[in-house]
């Protein structure tokens, strides 16, 4: 059964769970690990929390334009400290942005291509689904690695 209207979306604590559980594992980085990475050709522990936390931002400020100002985590997050703080921050703007209703149900247009359109609802799962799969390498590279961290769990 389709339904015309979109349902609201109930998993934004479930989110602020997983999100908490990624700040976690940062603890679990060795400090000097940080710019490690399994081969030279992929991200590093440093450069995939940057990514994540580039996109959440990009996608708030270009897309949905929510007027919020987007902090320069290139500068401001090169500390294991700083990244979980911006962690913090950006997952504060994704739940104001799953909090509004009228977000979630606009369309938005794609800045770089006028025929791509997205739905509040889509960017809302998108954001999900990336930040489930770059928890999945910092998992994948702490356990190369050989270190053990606690059940974060999956919400």
């Amino acid at each position: 059964m389709t339904s015309q209207t979109p349902m609201p979306l109930d998993f934004g604590p479930f989110w602020g769970r997983l999100n908490h559980g990624i700040i976690r594992l940062v603890d679990y980085i060795p400090d000097e690990k940080i710019n490690w990475s399994p081969k030279p050709d992929r991200w590093n522990f440093k450069g995939t929390l940057l990514h994540m936390l580039a996109v959440r931002h990009a996608w708030l400020e270009h897309d949905v334009k929510d007027g919020v100002s987007t902090p320069d985590v290139l500068v401001e997050a090169q500390t294991k400290e700083a990244l979980k703080e911006h962690l913090g921050i950006s997952w504060d703007r994704i739940e104001r942005f799953l909090s509004n209703r009228e977000q979630l149900e606009a369309t938005y247009v794609n800045d770089e291509n006028r025929y791509e359109t997205y739905s509040g609802h889509w960017i809302a799962y998108h954001l999900l689904e990336h930040d489930i799969h770059h928890r999945a390498d910092i998992f994948h590279y702490l356990a190369l690695l050989g270190i053990e961290h606690p059940d974060v769990g999956t919400p």
